[in-house]
Parts: C-alpha cells; sequence; structure tokens
C-alpha cells in the first residue's frame, strides 16, 4: 500500500465547495450526466514514454456519506474494466476551509498496486509517481469542476436577485 496526500486551492466558499463537491462525486459515482465517461488520466511522458497523448482509465467510484467532522467524503475507487490490472485507491476527498472564501480540496488514502510484489515493484521502478501524479490529475479535475459548480450557482443566484 501506498499513502498518499494530494491538495488543490479553492478561491470559493468552503460551504458552497462542500456541497459542489458531494454533487461531482455523485455524478460520477452515478456515471451520469457530464461523468458519464469519466476517467483518471495521466500523461505518456509522465510514464516515461514518448510524450505524444495520455493514458485514460474510466473508474467505477463509490463514495460514502459526508464526515461532518473532517468535512470529507469517503472514496474508493477502481478501473471500470480490468481492476485487477491497475491500482485500487481507498480513502476520502473533502474540503479544508482557509477562511470565509478560499477553501483546500484534498485526495488522501491509499493505493493498492496490481500483481503484489511485481506490481509493487514496477510502481517503484518503470511507473515511479504515475499513480500519484494520476491522482494530482484527478485533483485538477475536481478542483475545476467544484469551481465550475460554484460559480455556476453564484451566477444562477444574481441572475434571480436582479431580475
Amino acid at each position: 500500500m501506498a499513502e498518499v496526500r494530494v491538495s488543490r486551492n479553492l478561491k470559493v466558499p468552503p460551504g458552497p465547495a462542500l456541497t459542489a463537491l458531494a454533487e461531482v462525486l455523485g455524478g460520477v459515482s452515478a456515471r451520469e450526466g457530464p461523468w458519464e465517461g469519466f476517467a483518471l488520466h495521466v500523461r505518456l511522458g509522465d510514464m516515461h514514454l514518448p510524450d505524444v497523448g495520455y493514458l485514460a482509465v474510466p473508474i467505477r467510484l463509490t463514495a460514502g456519506a459526508r464526515d461532518a467532522q473532517t468535512n470529507a467524503l469517503p472514496v474508493e475507487f477502481e478501473a471500470l474494466e480490468h481492476p485487477s490490472s491497475f491500482p485500487r485507491f481507498s480513502g476520502s476527498i473533502g474540503i479544508d476551509a482557509t477562511g470565509p472564501s478560499g477553501a483546500i480540496l484534498f485526495v488522501a488514502g491509499d493505493y493498492d498496486v496490481p500483481m503484489q510484489l511485481f506490481g509493487t515493484l514496477i510502481d517503484r521502478t518503470i511507473a515511479s509517481g504515475v499513480a500519484a501524479r494520476t491522482l494530482e490529475n484527478l485533483a485538477d479535475d475536481l478542483a475545476a469542476a467544484v469551481h465550475a459548480a460554484v460559480d455556476k450557482r453564484e451566477a444562477e443566484y444574481a441572475r434571480y436577485r436582479l431580475y
């Protein structure tokens, strides 16, 4: 098992960010709407290959109920197809407040690599950092989605109040 923690600063209030994060993770979990084809991705260059594209792996994500003390949702995910061939993640995704108008999105937990000893060897040598980089990309995607959802809500609220 390898432990990882990735965080991204958000320029939105923590309350609306947490609400938006729960909605986004619910959409990814249900594989509906814009989240129907959601996949983890990593550049081929991060895999020590020619940097001419990326590898995308659709996932099956399960999100639990929000923990009120940590403002995090327990999550687990694995590859949608051939899950025994890819790492499996178990941890939490949540929001930490940095003030009334700022927050930090975090992804924290452990991932298991497939093929036990051989998989661990590959993870630490040939594919060094690939799983962690994939989780960084996930944090970037989630941060962008949370920003977009909060901005959309604020715009709709302003439109309602002005008209």
